[in-house]
């Protein structure tokens, strides 16, 4: 008797908890206020493309460095620094407009700034098999120990390989396998990361990035998809198999739209057996990494300046790149599962028209994205993070921009073909 009691408690228990999660999605759809306008206008997204193109071309000087940080308001006083991630991530972007129509200047400032980007990269202890994006107080204008970051490697990877889509050869296979070599070494047995490198104390996990995983596991797919190595994949499945551990035992997960990006170029390798990831665990992870970044643009959506922003303060970065991640997601998550896919749709939508409403429209810095919305004023900031540097641009701010608003373009594309 006891024994059928606990298996019906137990039975109640589930069903109480599948009813939790059906309630928590349907409560997500109907609290979302219905679109009025579905899709942005194609043509829109195309103007707004090539102006964010533009204005790194722009910024992209002849030594191969972009003007990393600008400002709307002359009398802003910004840092000096320099981010070799962020210049990496500015030549991904402007590799896939370049990839998407001929651009001569473009093309040219891919050349520099992957130049440039080349001359950060020497070996690690000596090996000269294995090489880093190295961070020196020179490049950075920070006064900080040389370093090389796990990140470095990661999108320092990236970005030459995208380049090696519009130029084959620039970089020859060994120097990108000897990156790939850095990332596998700073990869732990469960499939986590040091975050970085230092000299004279090798491999250190005294700070962690939570976004350095991501952006190496797609690294890793990138370079499996030109030199189909075995360590390379497995790499890469490890990575995200960890980064899916660790998410299910948040009880919020990563705003992580470089896992949502590998997510989708692992896709087609899950019947192979080098993955140490299963394509449940990973879809599980998306769909939960998903449903809260639509959560998180829920209380802006009531907001005239601000609706479809994914941040309470307005930031224009944070929205760019959850709408890289949603976007990607759309590329694996099942077909069968219209309903989540079309709120996904509603929610890029909104997002996409925020965007392009807060895009500079002329001036020296026209196609430019602002850190925080053009016109949000300071009293609706009121219950935000402190911003001394609201009417700043950054190559980042732009760059996932460009990127998001490029993968929205062809997503439209898509659904028109099918």
């Amino acid at each position: 008797m006891l024994r059928r009691c606990m298996c019906k408690i137990t039975h109640l228990i589930l069903l109480l908890a599948c009813c939790g999660c059906f309630w928590q999605g349907t409560l997500l759809a109907q609290s979302r206020p219905t679109p009025t306008s579905g899709p942005v206008d194609r043509g829109r997204v195309s103007s707004a493309i090539d102006a964010a193109a533009e204005y790194l071309v722009r910024a992209c000087g002849d030594d191969g460095r972009f003007a990393y940080r600008v400002a709307l308001d002359p009398n802003a006083l910004l840092p000096s620094d320099y981010n070799l991630l962020r210049h990496a991530g500015a030549i991904y972007a402007l590799a896939q407009y370049v990839d998407r129509q001929p651009h001569d200047d473009a093309r040219q400032v891919l050349m520099r700034a992957g130049t440039y980007l080349k001359g950060t990269i020497q070996p690690v202890a000596g090996n000269r098999h294995m090489t880093a994006v190295w961070t020196v107080a020179e490049t950075t204008g920070i006064d900080a120990p040389r370093q090389a970051k796990l990140g470095g490697a990661g999108l320092g990877l990236v970005a030459l390989l995208s380049i090696e889509k519009i130029e084959p050869g620039f970089t020859s296979l060994d120097e990108l396998r000897r990156l790939g070599r850095f990332l596998l070494y700073m990869q732990k047995p469960d499939g986590s990361f040091y975050s970085k490198y230092y000299p004279d104390r090798g491999r250190d996990d005294r700070w962690t990035s939570m976004y350095y995983p991501g952006e190496a596991a797609l690294a890793l797919l990138m370079l499996y998809e030109a030199d189909p190595k075995r360590q390379w994949l497995g790499g890469a499945s490890k990575a995200l198999a960890a980064l899916a551990r660790s998410g299910s035992q948040r009880p919020k997960t990563l705003p992580d739209q470089w896992v949502l990006l590998a997510t989708a170029r692992i896709t087609p390798y899950f019947e192979t057996d080098a993955l140490l990831v299963s394509r449940r665990e990973l879809l599980d992870h998306a769909r939960r990494t998903c449903r809260d970044m639509l959560e998180d643009q829920q209380g802006q959506l009531a907001s005239p300046s601000i609706r479809g922003c994914y941040t309470h303060d307005g930031r224009t970065c944070p929205t760019a790149t959850r709408l890289e991640g949603l976007l990607a997601a759309l590329q694996f998550l099942p077909r069968e599962e219209q309903s989540f896919r079309q709120q996904i749709r509603h929610s890029i939508d909104d997002g996409i028209r925020f965007l392009l409403d807060n895009q500079v429209k002329e001036g020296p810095y026209a196609g430019g994205l602002t850190r925080v919305a053009l016109g949000f004023s300071g009293s609706e900031r009121e219950d935000a993070a402190v911003d001394s540097h609201p009417t700043e641009i950054r190559i980042d701010f732009v760059q996932h921009a460009l990127s998001a608003m490029l993968a929205y373009e062809r997503e439209l594309r898509s659904v028109d073909e099918r």
